[in-house]
């Protein structure tokens, strides 16, 4: 009698096989990589968000180098926290998730992983609602910490899962591969995405309030007793002004239209008044201020309106 022997192929079914060594690896280093993925677009997102606020991102060759080098870093240390994440919170999830189902005599599928990741993301609910009760931290979080939990856990579980179903190795590691492209695929589509935004002006980047002679007119302070007054005559009064050397002196001021960046405040007189001062904050809170050392070095010496 001839016997046929079928051939097994992978499979994505709930099936609770062996997954072996090989197989947690692949789903350790899929788990990290789609952390490292999530981390990422995170933070384009944040970036081409921030770029609707107040910013003074460089644009020389320096900045840009000191961007490339900061990327390598953040690359690295995304792919550090997300083998650690992935070791200590992604594999345990999916683990929980087959043994489980097993114990519930139910095929382990995507949905019985998604319901482990939201039972955690409800434990997190009231692990937060505990601390807030005996710290008085803001109820904000009790939202923010469970749904920040699923959303960044759901994914990579979905992903490292997915990597145990398979049943060669070579297709477990494929897996990983595909994560990661899929991963930076999306990443670059959303950047590229939101510069096109910006460009186009489908999206509003930015401005500083172009403030006329009469909204400067008036007094302007640091927050630290220091202050700068503008009177409509062109005469200026600080007092108690500047940084770590604080003083007080009178002049001149003149509002210039500026060659780079838009219009400026001109001040005239002693040390405590020779000095350009940029606009900033927005038509509700503007602000004058001027740049402490180099400007890469992103500190500022600012006054608000009184």
């Amino acid at each position: 009698m001839t016997h046929l022997t079928m051939p097994r192929h992978d499979t994505g079914s709930g099936e609770n096989h062996r997954v072996g060594g090989a197989g947690w690896t692949a789903a350790w280093l899929t788990g990290a990589v789609a952390l490292a993925a999530e981390g990422g677009l995170a933070l384009v997102v944040a970036m081409l968000a921030s770029l609707r606020e107040e910013n003074y991102y460089g644009t020389d060759f320096i900045a840009f180098i000191g961007l490339a080098v900061m990327a390598v870093v953040t690359a690295l240390l995304l792919a550090l926290a997300g083998m650690i994440v992935s070791a200590a919170v992604v594999l345990p999830v999916v683990q929980l998730s087959r043994w489980s189902a097993r114990r519930a005599g139910r095929a382990e599928t995507p949905l019985w992983c998604l319901a482990v990741c939201g039972a955690l993301a409800v434990l997190t609910a009231v692990g937060a609602a505990v601390v807030g009760a005996l710290t008085g931290a803001d109820p904000a979080l009790l939202v923010y910490i469970p749904l920040g939990v699923l959303a960044g856990l759901t994914p990579a579980a979905l992903c490292a899962r997915a990597a145990t179903v398979r049943r060669r190795t070579a297709a477990r590691f494929v897996t990983v591969a595909l994560v990661g492209a899929v991963g930076a695929a999306l990443s670059v589509l959303v950047f590229v995405g939101g510069l096109v935004a910006y460009a186009t002006g489908l999206i509003q980047e930015y401005e500083p309030p172009r403030l006329t002679e009469t909204q400067l007119a008036g007094t302007w302070n640091d927050d630290r007793g220091g202050t700068l007054t503008l009177r409509a005559d062109g005469t200026a009064v600080a007092d108690d002004l500047g940084g770590e050397a604080r003083c007080s002196g009178s002049g001149t001021w003149t509002r210039e239209a500026g060659t780079q960046g838009g219009p400026r405040l001109e001040l005239g007189g002693d040390d405590c008044l020779g000095r350009t001062y940029e606009f900033g904050g927005t038509e509700e809170r503007p602000s004058l201020f001027y740049w402490i050392g180099d400007p890469d070095s992103g500190e500022r010496y600012v006054l608000h309106r009184g």
